[in-house]
């Protein structure tokens, strides 16, 4: 591996010039939590309840190109603290989304009737959502190819694929609506989105022990 691409890729004067685009990134990530958090009161909605703790990972996902923007380490002891942050951040996303599917889970197998959920409110929540994920995404993708750290790289495509999920909400919002779907179908999104995050700890994992070996060479 070309070394001097490691040192370029982690050199502090390239990174600390975007700090203010992560540092925007981090608090439209609270954004998102915010109106979710609203919109899963409102609407009664489970599955927007588990995209908060979805979100609220990306949150702490978001804190490492922070963190890396304000350190003043460099080198070797930069790629240990990108690892450990990967490591720790997979961790939580694991927990968080293992909780949501055993949460849903019990939702439904649980004899009771479903809980009711207002699709509009819920479709309408999910879109402002999904505009200020949008919104993150073309944030991020300001920060030039040959500056994007592991920390940024994972936050990124963390963002994009966030994007990509919150489209479905409304969809499901209107058919539960139209009443196209059981009320149910939104503790089936729930723990289609909790076992989403699951996977993506894994992904996360691996990405991360990948990346230190081979900056290890």
């Amino acid at each position: 591996m070309n070394t001097d691409a490691v040192t370029h890729d982690l050199d502090l004067g390239t990174v600390k010039k975007y700090r203010s685009i992560y540092l925007r990134a981090l608090f439209l990530s609270l954004v998102i939590v915010g109106i979710e958090l609203s919109g899963s009161i409102v609407s009664g909605s489970f599955a927007l309840r588990a995209d908060v703790w979805h979100v609220a990972g990306d949150v702490v996902i978001a804190l490492t190109p922070v963190a890396v923007a304000y350190s003043t380490r460099r080198g070797a002891r930069m790629r240990y603290l990108l690892a450990f942050a990967g490591i720790a951040v997979s961790g939580t996303l694991g927990w968080i989304g293992g909780a949501i599917v055993a949460e849903a889970w019990r939702d439904i197998a649980s004899p009771a009737p479903a809980h009711e959920v207002h699709g509009l409110l819920l479709s309408a929540f999910a879109l402002v959502a999904a505009a200020v994920n949008l919104w993150q995404y073309l944030l991020l993708s300001r920060v030039h190819d040959s500056h994007r750290h592991i920390a940024h790289r994972g936050y990124h495509f963390h963002v994009a694929m966030d994007f990509l999920k919150n489209l479905a909400l409304p969809t499901l919002g209107g058919l539960l609506a139209f009443q196209l779907v059981p009320q149910r179908a939104d503790s089936w999104a729930a723990l289609a989105i909790g076992a989403w995050i699951v996977i993506r700890a894994a992904v996360l994992l691996v990405a991360t022990f990948g990346s230190a070996r081979a900056e290890s060479r």
